[in-house]
């Protein structure tokens, strides 16, 4: 197994191949993406198969609220890169045996984030109906 690189992203350093960011300060530290933001991390894999491999993992950690008890600040909460790196050495070994089960699902959980995410648009469709329908009664008495 080997381990990714993890740095402290710079916006003047070129992109390289197989780099994904973790977010490090504020209520979503831990976070990944796959666009860089100002307080990020740059995670640099070696190839496709450990981008995905750590993508998800971070995913599933930062879902589970892996970071959260790394947290530290008073005002702006962050976590620093040697809090990544260490969950990712702790962590990683055990999950990359069962990758496939692991990613069976990060499957399940990213189709149920989806029909959350379709029924959060109906919700707000519903109530713009409502509103839509109070108001054409009582503008049209």
């Amino acid at each position: 197994m080997i381990f990714p690189q993890i740095r402290c992203y710079q916006s003047n350093v070129i992109t390289q191949p197989h780099v994904f960011y973790i977010l490090c300060k504020g209520e979503n530290s831990g976070k990944p993406s796959l666009r860089p933001w100002p307080n990020s991390f740059a995670v640099i894999c070696q190839n496709q198969q450990y981008f995905n491999f750590y993508f998800w993992l971070v995913y599933g950690l930062f879902k589970a609220g892996k970071f959260k008890v790394r947290l530290r600040g008073s005002v702006i909460p962050f976590i620093n890169v040697d809090d990544v790196r260490d969950i990712l050495r702790e962590l990683a070994p055990t999950v990359f045996p069962d990758w496939s089960k692991f990613q069976e699902l990060v499957n399940t959980l990213d189709k149920i984030e989806k029909l959350k995410s379709n029924l959060a648009q109906q919700i707000i469709a519903s109530e713009n109906l409502q509103l839509h329908l109070l108001l054409r009664h009582f503008d049209g008495n």
